[in-house]
């Protein structure tokens, strides 16, 4: 929570998002603030909050400040490969070796 002081006098109070970067706290919407006006902040840390918690909060906050689209659904792509597909693909995929001629190759064996 943010609060615009003059003085003693409490002028607004806004509850907004950040992260926690490399010491700093980065707001994922921007305010619309004087320069060097003088804020009080309080910061609440969710104890509960998961991963995915987390990046549906951030994906919302760009959402509303228009920073990003919605996502209709969420992505329903391929799984991940598992260590054995990796080491085949390894294998088939020597160092050096284009990848178009691997495309080729195997659309040619169709």
């Amino acid at each position: 929570m943010f609060r615009h002081c003059l003085g003693d006098v409490t002028e607004m109070a806004t509850t907004i998002s950040a992260i926690y970067e490399d010491g700093v706290l980065r707001l994922l919407v921007p305010l619309s603030l004087p320069e060097h006006t003088q804020v009080e902040v309080t910061v609440d840390v969710p104890a509960t909050a998961t991963f995915r918690d987390s990046r549906e909060r951030i994906r919302a906050a760009l959402v509303a400040g228009g920073l990003s689209r919605a996502q209709s659904e969420p992505w329903a792509g391929p799984p991940p490969l598992s260590t054995e597909e990796r080491a085949s693909l390894a294998q088939q995929v020597g160092p050096g070796r284009p990848l178009s001629e691997i495309i080729n190759e195997e659309r040619e064996g169709r």
